[in-house]
């Protein structure tokens, strides 16, 4: 799954179409936007007749498709019925990602569950390697894809996805800006602490890391416990993205942007317009 240009997209289907699947593509498109997360945050409740539809439409209008599982997904739960079920969706996701032309199945692997967060990434690395045996063939080239995480307490800083996509087939990160932001306390904000995140992903997961960066982006409002909850994009909530794609502009980077503000698809455009503007500087 190589990226051959830099996209932008909503997290979820524009309100606008009214879940209407011939009207969300054709937004996007008129848009000029070319990513779309499909967002199964409450559990993938479709048929495979509506999935292949949707698979269809996305290739017919050039829209990159990634899909964002379960939020309650909880793979280093202390019960084992939840990380049983937890598996048992991403499974699902593997399965439906190939009618539904996703590429990349993006997930949080839930909290620390009281487990330190050693024993807690020896759960979480287990139980994907356990999904990826299982079911990494039903996907027919899609990846799984741990998210970074916002709250303190949850697996996901840099370090863990490093390990975890480094110590497991068919995973690679998802990089969410504002949750890095608020897991550090407002810390990653400018071109070199961006830079160094993106550099520490590639020096260990090299090529397909590069080939294959998916971003999440939004304003974010935190506190010492980490997220809160997502904000507008270039308002008073931080992380600021210019620097942001000033260095994917200047290093050459190709990622896929998906806007996750409460606003998805303003979002995108802003971070379209944003990245068009910054490009035209540059030449």
């Amino acid at each position: 799954m190589v990226l051959g240009k830099t996209r932008f997209g909503p997290a979820g289907y524009p309100e606008a179409a009214k879940n209407k699947l011939t009207s969300v593509f054709q937004i996007l498109n008129e848009a000029h936007l070319n990513a779309l997360e499909y967002a199964a945050v409450y559990g993938l409740k479709l048929g495979e007749s509506r999935a292949r539809e949707i698979g269809e439409l996305a290739g017919k209008h050039d829209i990159h498709m990634s899909m964002h599982a379960a939020y309650y997904v909880s793979l280093a739960s202390r019960d084992d019925d939840v990380r049983e079920r937890s598996k048992n969706r991403l499974i699902k996701a593997l399965h439906f990602a190939p009618l539904m032309g996703v590429k990349r199945i993006v997930f949080h692997a839930g909290g620390y569950s009281g487990l330190n967060p050693k024993e807690a990434y020896n759960v979480v690395r287990d139980a994907v390697l356990e999904v990826w045996e299982k079911a990494g063939h039903l996907g027919e080239g899609a990846i799984l894809s741990p998210e970074t995480a916002g709250k303190l307490g949850a697996f996901g800083s840099i370090d863990e996805l490093v390990k975890l996509c480094s110590e497991t087939e068919g995973t690679l990160p998802t990089i969410d800006w504002a949750h890095l932001y608020a897991r550090n306390q407002g810390d990653t904000n400018d071109k070199d602490s961006y830079l160094r995140v993106l550099e520490r992903f590639e020096g260990a997961l090299g090529r397909r890391f590069v080939d294959s960066m998916h971003f999440h982006i939004s304003g974010i409002k935190y506190t010492l416990r980490g997220e809160e909850s997502h904000k507008p994009l270039g308002g008073r909530w931080g992380p600021d993205i210019v620097p942001l794609v000033e260095t994917v502009i200047e290093v050459g980077y190709k990622p896929t942007f998906i806007s996750e503000t409460p606003n998805p698809l303003r979002g995108a455009l802003y971070a379209k317009a944003l990245y068009d503007e910054l490009e035209k500087m540059k030449e």
